[in-house]
């Protein structure tokens, strides 16, 4: 408990300090999208179904518009928003265990260092969102958390919330479908046990509701011009599968594709068997199992997302598509449910030998923080700021600078938008 407690603040403090150092107060490619109802005053019910490529902002970028209107939007107080967010997670997480399992055992170190993993840092540094995959994690862990509340009629109710909120933030979309199927489990333990439907249909009903209502006023918006489906090399779609997973194991050199392959192909494999295994087991079993739907909750939710993002990513070009940084956070959730997959297994010295190789493999890939990109790109962004707060010249900082914060940017109005910005003495004109 100590050793894991250590580690836990240990962690917490390495990816609070990283994403301190790594803040820097410009706005970097989507953000100057995403941030759109913020420049526009929009309502908070307009912040929260904000369409930003395939999903909605939801309640991550309600908690980032109010940590940034409180800071004159510096981009430090959004790096404590996703701190915080995943150190909390990774205390739910723990916590979970606890009530799944037992109590917490030194194998248990794997929990926090996964949920703060130095993997994820493109999402977290580069064109930081907290909707994208850090408040997702911990609205995961409270979902999980909430099927082990009782009475049921409560749990049931908290599941529902997290949901509806998982299904408005980021790709947390894909919790809605997994809430529909377990929802539809609960109504056939109902029937065979001969209790009252009305909580388990009730319940059904408002999940599917609540994935239904993401989809209204819903566009169509893959993110990527060059999205094709089915592309003509479907085979890709598994060695996307596979290659994602092997970047977890920080294997994603040029020269090691056929090993990352194989590796990955074999954990993706191992995903899929558990996801099956504990499916078939809530499907077929008298009585309902919360440790069953927990890991097919969090198996599910990370294969369903890898699925997507194979869909809609194998057209920018194999293998470097599916090797990159901002996919990592929306693996953990799987990774956590093998985890403890693992430790609902009957006590064996395969069973011990099997939960430390897991720990001992995966906790390098999880402390190994990237600093030269970040490096780099922060002074770029810094000399752009010193040339726009002296020259304010968006153009010609672009030119001497050999640096663009947006890509294209008449096409988000950026000149107007640092008009608004420089205004209101905000962000890269805050002074801070």
């Amino acid at each position: 408990m100590i050793v894991t407690c250590a580690v836990l603040l240990f962690q917490g403090w390495r990816l609070t300090r990283f994403l301190w150092d790594n803040a820097v107060s410009l706005l970097y490619r989507d953000q100057w999208d995403f941030y759109n109802p913020l420049f526009q005053h929009a309502s908070w019910w307009q912040t929260f179904v904000y369409q930003h490529g395939p999903h909605r902002e939801g309640i991550g970028l309600i908690l980032d518009r109010i940590v940034l209107e409180a800071t004159s939007w510096n981009a430090r107080s959004e790096a404590l928003l996703m701190a915080g967010s995943l150190f909390l997670a990774a205390i739910a997480f723990l916590w979970l265990k606890k009530k799944l399992v037992g109590e917490i055992s030194y194998s248990d170190v794997i929990i926090p260092c996964l949920v703060m993993t130095f993997s994820q840092m493109e999402a977290l540094t580069v064109a930081p969102n907290p909707s994208y995959s850090a408040v997702p994690k911990l609205l995961i862990a409270l979902y999980c958390l909430a099927w082990l509340v009782s009475p049921l009629v409560f749990s049931y109710g908290l599941v529902l919330l997290t949901n509806f909120l998982l299904i408005y933030t980021g790709f947390g979309i894909f919790m809605g479908p997994i809430t529909v199927a377990l929802f539809g489990i609960e109504v056939l333990h109902a029937l065979r046990n001969q209790r009252s439907l009305v909580p388990a249909t009730t319940a059904l009903l408002v999940a599917g509701l609540s994935l239904a209502s993401f989809f209204h006023h819903y566009r169509w918006d893959p993110a990527v011009s060059c999205f094709v489906f089915p592309d003509p090399h479907p085979w890709k779609y598994a060695w996307f599968l596979s290659l994602a997973f092997s970047y977890f194991l920080n294997i994603f050199s040029p020269h090691s594709v056929r090993l990352a392959t194989v590796l990955g192909g074999f954990l993706a494999g191992v995903m899929l068997g558990v996801l099956f295994w504990h499916g078939v087991r809530q499907f077929v079993a008298r009585e309902r199992s919360v440790v069953d739907r927990v890991i097919v909750a969090l198996a599910g939710f990370s294969l369903l997302f890898l699925c997507d993002a194979a869909v809609g990513r194998v057209c920018m070009g194999m293998p470097e598509a599916a090797q990159t940084s901002r996919y990592m956070g929306l693996l953990i959730p799987a990774f956590l449910g093998l985890y403890f997959h693992l430790l609902t297994r009957p006590e064996s010295g395969l069973r011990t030998l099997c939960i430390w190789a897991f720990v001992l493999i995966l906790i390098p890939s999880t402390l190994k923080a990237p600093r030269q990109y970040l490096n780099d790109l922060n002074g770029s962004k810094r000399a752009w700021i010193q040339c726009m707060v002296r020259e304010n010249d968006m153009d010609g900082c672009d030119r001497d600078t050999k640096f663009m914060p947006y890509p294209d940017p008449p096409a988000t109005h950026m000149r107007e938008k640092l008009d608004f910005l420089k205004r209101n003495r905000l962000n890269l004109y805050s002074g801070q």
